[in-house]
């Protein structure tokens, strides 16, 4: 049953991430163009069902199967993790930073425009970056008209991962009984946890090269072709997603190796398929990449950092980030102490690296060693965290005294090397990604890390261990606790407790100032800028401006009511005239980027001609000279009158 909907999940990304190119290509990226290609695949997909659909029987006794298994402590603990990020996904929009700033902003941009197209931007991330999620949410913006069901792409892949990992874990020759603890414990990681009612794009490509990958293997066993193409697509979708997976094809080619031949059986459909995966793959943005700036992946951002690694002073950067992301304690946010002396620490280092003859080996980093984030562990900055870190070193050294507890499996050279390889596809990652919390980017990484210690016979004598396995519930439970307690989205009346508390403990340490209130106030904060522009920009307005450098979170709200109006990206260097010439009348400026150019809001106004009409926050005496605002609302004015 899992690997059914393993399948189904491929071919359904296979064929929106390839519908969004085609379509663009011929101009017709509208609902128009998708819902032909939806009728095509419904007839095509309801002529396979006939000819390989299960049997009544079979589907019963699976659902049967998958229902008493949630009679299981450890099971049951997965479902709570599910039901909770399904309800935080539905109470909340998406809060995710990339996606706001860039992610989503460019998807409209296309539907906008009705096909892909290189946008004017001075946020480069918009066109070099891989677009996989992107295209799997166009169809959903385009016929929802909301941002509200993003996340289920995320909620849906969430659901695969435990079955995708015990069937990695076991062909990779882990013990059935370790594999399926640990199918459970994995998947509580904060990084898929907390992304899965999100619109984070780290975590949801993991289950494409973990589908790779097992149905390579499977392909070796079965001989059917079929699991060999669609190992490939899975391999191709994974590299569509990020740039940064990129190196896991080569875990994928040395699992499909001794299957390849099954390619020479049907040549020409095989042929198809590759032409297929290179459609669905980086190949399409990497053209555009080569075309337009002359590379294939622009490192250096404006405005955002400059990732141009020393391999060898990246693996040493990262030796000590990546652990360091994946060790921070949960809540750490409610003792301000320790972040605050964390990142005072972290500058103090940074400071005396810089003076000393090592120092510039570790500029290339984005924000080397700050490690913590005011609000705590979230989407954002987690990693598989602190909770499995623990787990696994408890494992390994309680296997290494139990080594001899039982039998060892059957050597194979080949499954060794499956299991080694993903650790030297680590030291790539770690060579070439120097970008701020590039742990939870690691996510698609981390299941393959572990069957080189799980593999040892002692792992047996652990999970037969109870206390070992009570140690791994208490750390679901402490996932589920923390999607709960979220700052991002919280399951809890956050305003109602704290001013309860507030009122009942006045000059508490943890809530003194308001700080619990402040921690809780980005989901808040990013609500509040999108019922500002909601009432102040006139509803009829076909063309806005947004004027905005790699800060623009607030693009989405602007193209409210979707598939209504346009946004057109105004960069520091357009002159007036040009966005007269546009026809936008209306303009939004972000006060961030003002801030970033040193700019101040009088001038914007007077050299554009514009008049303000209303800024956020509002403020009783507004230095247009100085202070800065979150969000401008100005109106262009006709320069002759």
């Amino acid at each position: 049953m899992m690997l059914s909907a393993v399948r189904i999940w491929i071919l359904i990304s296979t064929l929106l991430v390839s519908a969004g190119w085609v379509l663009s290509a011929i101009y017709q990226l509208n609902r128009a163009g998708y819902t032909v290609v939806f009728l095509l695949a419904a007839v095509a997909g309801f002529g396979l069902w006939r000819r390989s659909r299960p049997a009544v029987g079979t589907v019963k006794a699976s659902w049967h199967r998958v229902w008493r298994r949630f009679r299981r402590r450890a099971p049951l603990l997965f479902l709570v993790l599910v039901l909770l990020s399904l309800a935080s996904g539905l109470l909340y929009a998406g809060l995710n930073w990339d996606a706001n700033a860039y992610r989503l902003p460019r998807v409209l941009h296309w539907l906008g425009a009705g096909q892909w197209h290189w946008i004017r931007t001075a946020d480069i991330r918009m066109n070099v970056t891989g677009c996989g999620f992107e295209w799997l949410s166009a169809p959903l913006l385009l016929f929802t008209g909301t941002d509200r069901f993003l996340f289920l792409i995320n909620w849906t892949t969430y659901l695969l991962l435990p079955g995708l990992v015990f069937s990695i874990f076991t062909r990779l020759q882990v013990r059935p009984r370790v594999a399926w603890w640990w199918m459970w414990f994995f998947s509580s990681g904060w990084c898929f946890a907390l992304q899965a009612g999100s619109i984070a794009n780290d975590s949801f490509s993991a289950i494409y090269i973990l589908a790779a990958v097992d149905l390579a293997l499977r392909a070796r066993e079965t001989k059917r072709v079929t699991d060999l193409w669609l190992s490939l697509l899975a391999a191709a979708l994974v590299t569509g997603t990020k740039q940064s997976n990129i190196p896991l094809v080569a875990l994928w080619l040395a699992a499909a190796w001794p299957a390849l031949r099954l390619l020479r059986s049907r040549p020409v459909a095989g042929a198809g398929m590759a032409c297929l995966g290179l459609l669905v793959s980086i190949v399409p943005v990497t053209i555009a990449n080569l075309y337009y700036t002359g590379t294939c992946l622009p490192l250096e951002f404006p405005g955002i950092g400059n990732f141009k690694l020393d391999p060898f002073w990246g693996i040493i950067g990262n030796a000590i980030s990546l652990p360091a992301q994946n060790l921070l304690p949960p809540f750490y946010s409610l003792l301000p102490p320790f972040y605050i002396h964390w990142n005072d620490l972290g500058a103090k280092i940074r400071l005396a690296l810089l003076h000393s003859p090592i120092g510039g080996h570790f500029s290339s980093f984005e924000n080397f060693l700050l490690l913590t984030h005011a609000h705590g562990i979230t989407e954002e900055n987690s990693g598989i965290g602190l909770g499995i870190c623990i787990l696994l070193l408890i494992a390994i050294v309680e296997a290494w005294r139990h080594r001899d507890a039982g039998g060892t499996a059957a050597p194979n050279r080949w499954l060794w090397w499956l299991r080694v390889i993903p650790w030297g596809l680590l030291l790539i990652f770690m060579a070439t990604n120097g970008s701020y919390q590039n742990a939870r980017q690691l996510a698609p990484y981390y299941a393959f890390l572990l069957p080189v210690f799980l593999v040892r016979p002692g792992q047996v004598f652990v999970a037969r261990e109870r206390l070992w396995q009570r140690l791994g519930q208490a750390v679901m439970a402490l996932t589920a606790v923390m999607l709960i307690t979220s700052v991002d989205r919280p399951l809890f009346p956050v305003q109602r407790l704290f001013g309860w508390l507030n009122a009942k403990y006045p000059g508490s340490a943890i809530i003194m100032d308001g700080y619990m209130d402040y921690l809780y106030s980005y989901f808040r904060s990013l609500e509040a800028h999108r019922n500002f522009l909601r009432r102040n920009v006139p509803p009829d307005e076909p063309i806005l401006g947004y004027y905005t450098t790699s800060t623009g979170v607030d693009e989405i709200a602007l193209w409210q009511p979707l598939n209504g109006r346009r946004v057109v990206r105004i960069l520091p260097e357009d002159p007036p005239e040009r966005l007269r010439q546009q026809g936008i009348h209306f303009v939004v400026i972000d006060g961030l980027a003002l801030q970033e150019k040193n700019e101040s809001a009088r001038l914007w106004l007077e050299t554009h001609h514009a008049q303000l009409t209303n800024v956020f926050p509002p403020v009783a005496q507004l230095d247009l000279d100085q202070g800065y605002c979150q969000l401008y609302l100005v109106y262009l004015t006709d320069p002759e009158q």
